[in-house]
């Protein structure tokens, strides 16, 4: 089991390394950042935030900066502008 000092220290890391990759103008640079992210997460064994994981493509890992988005049957659908994939997220309904 790892340590708690070292999981924090690789969420850390992970938030750092996936901002950066939303700051950046460079497509090449910010796709490495999520690359070093995913790795970071699968060699400690942590899941990385659901948050995260929906904010870039899982085919061409370039995150989303200008997206087309669209609702249809209770399914949010995320176009990557980079590599035409389509991602469908479902709408979650909250119980009362």
């Amino acid at each position: 089991m790892k340590d708690r000092a070292l999981i924090n220290i690789s969420l850390e890391r992970i938030d750092t390394l996936f901002s950066e990759a939303m700051k950046t103008d460079n497509i090449e640079l910010s796709r490495r950042y999520i690359k070093i992210m995913e790795k970071i997460g699968m060699r400690m064994n942590i899941t990385v935030d659901r948050r995260i994981k929906r904010m870039y493509c899982k085919i061409c890992k370039t995150p989303y900066k200008n997206i087309s988005v669209t609702v249809k049957n209770k399914m949010v659908m995320v176009h990557c502008p980079y590599c035409g994939s389509i991602r469908r997220i479902p709408i979650n309904k909250q119980k009362k």
